[in-house]
This record gives C-alpha cells, sequence and structure tokens, in this order.
C-alpha cells in the first residue's frame, strides 16, 4: 500500500477527431495543477409498488456522467500556451529593417503618435518640406520600442504637418489573435514519479477537448497561468483517461 504524490511531467500534442495526432509534442509543461474530476453517477432506482415493500428500491440503474478535466501551467511565456489561454491561434511577426526619409506626418501638441513601425531609431522630426531639426526630448520625446513620438506642449512643434525620418530594426516573432480558436483537442502525456514510493506513474489522455477557462492577469506580481478546461473522449474501445503504475 501506498500514497500518491506526483512529480509529473506533461506533454501535449494536437489530435483529430479520431484521436490520431497531427503535430509534434507541446511541452515540458509545468503542471501547476492536473485535475480530473469524477461527477456522481446518475442513479435510477426501481422502486417498489408491493404492500409489504412499498417505497423501497428492487433494483438500481447506475448511469455514469462523462469526466471532466482541467490543467493548469504557468508556461505562459510560450506563444503556443498563451494562445490556448486567449482561445486564439499563433502566427509569425515579422518586421523587416529600414529606414524612412522625410515622410510627411500630421501630429497634434501634447499628443502621441505612433509610426507604422517598432523599434525605432535615430528619429528626427524637421518642418514639413525641409528646415532646422526639431530638438529631441525638448520639443518632441520618443518611446523606441513602441514606435512613438509625442510632440510636447513647451516646444517648438506646433499641431499640423512635420516631416519625420527614422530608422527601424528588424524584428521577428509570433503574433496571437483572441477568440479564433474556442478548443483544441489534444493528447496529454504524463510521466511522473510517485514521491512516496519513487516508482513511476504514467497518465495518458488519448484525446481531450479543452477550452480556457478563467483570467490572465498581465500585470501579476506572480506567474501568470492559464487553466484549460474540458472533457476527455473516448477513442475507439480505449478508455478516455489511462493511469498506469509501474510495480
Amino acid at each position: 500500500m501506498s500514497g500518491l504524490v506526483l512529480a509529473l511531467d506533461v506533454r501535449m500534442r494536437y489530435v483529430d477527431s479520431d484521436g490520431v495526432p497531427t503535430g509534434g509534442y507541446i511541452g515540458l509543461l509545468n503542471p501547476v495543477s492536473f485535475n480530473i474530476e469524477t461527477p456522481e453517477p446518475e442513479r435510477t432506482p426501481r422502486v417498489s409498488k408491493l404492500r409489504d415493500s412499498y417505497g423501497q428500491a428492487l433494483d438500481e440503474l447506475v448511469t455514469p456522467q462523462p469526466q471532466t478535466i482541467s490543467f493548469t501551467t504557468d508556461e505562459t511565456g510560450d506563444a503556443e500556451v498563451l494562445a490556448w489561454a486567449m482561445n486564439g491561434q499563433v502566427g509569425d511577426y515579422t518586421q523587416a529593417s529600414g529606414t524612412v526619409t522625410e515622410q510627411e506626418i500630421t501630429v497634434v501638441k501634447g499628443e502621441w503618435y505612433k509610426v507604422p513601425h517598432r523599434m525605432i531609431s535615430a528619429v528626427e522630426l524637421e518642418p514639413a518640406g525641409g528646415g532646422t531639426p526639431y530638438v529631441v526630448d525638448v520639443d518632441y520625446l520618443v518611446d523606441p520600442a513602441a514606435g512613438m513620438i509625442k510632440i510636447t506642449q513647451g516646444g517648438a512643434i506646433a499641431s499640423g504637418a512635420i516631416d519625420i525620418s527614422y530608422a527601424h530594426a528588424a524584428i521577428t516573432g509570433k503574433k496571437i489573435g483572441s477568440g479564433s480558436r474556442p478548443s483544441i483537442q489534444v493528447r496529454i502525456e504524463g510521466e511522473g514519479k510517485n514521491l512516496a514510493n519513487g516508482k513511476a506513474v504514467s497518465i495518458l489522455v488519448r484525446r481531450a477537448n479543452l477550452s480556457a477557462s478563467g483570467s490572465l492577469d498581465f500585470t501579476s506580481d506572480d506567474w501568470v497561468q492559464t487553466t484549460l478546461a474540458g472533457t476527455p473522449l473516448k477513442v475507439g474501445a480505449n478508455d478516455p483517461v489511462e493511469v498506469t503504475l509501474v510495480t
């Protein structure tokens, strides 16, 4: 006899409606929590109407209800996991390096203006059509990472047209759009060790239909977590969930 305290490596991969994997593994995923809940079955008794046993159960039909699963991880810095948290999908993000020279823009005194690029440098503003350049940190402020400039209230730039020149760096990354994928179907594989006795334990969910549950606090002082919840689904003759205890 032994208790159960698991240290568990978790990996997922997408599957189709037949439970066949359609891509490579995602993970290792740190399992902050991994819960499989078995609800109370529905019970339908056959109730006696006989004189001597009236109201007592003669038989009972027990109908099991589908299990539910919830999985929480703090690997939210991974683009694919963050996409799960937003019920979205991952796409590629690219910005080529280059320069913009004396492009005319319209600004408003005291307000921010966003250029079409991020990660900008060597920003120079001058009157529309040319002239003496304005002075950075006096006439205007620059947020290089966001690609934004602000026309200061006390500076020499008036509301209206000016020319801007700047360089922009090459950027590659991932872009996530929210709400475009309400659920994912995945195979979940957990390989672990029972810390109570040192023996191996594995958990297999052949096909689970999961959706994001809960909120994302992007400015939390703690690690941002995402929770996926849903239903483990039967695949062929196999049970939805299998747990193997190595003896």
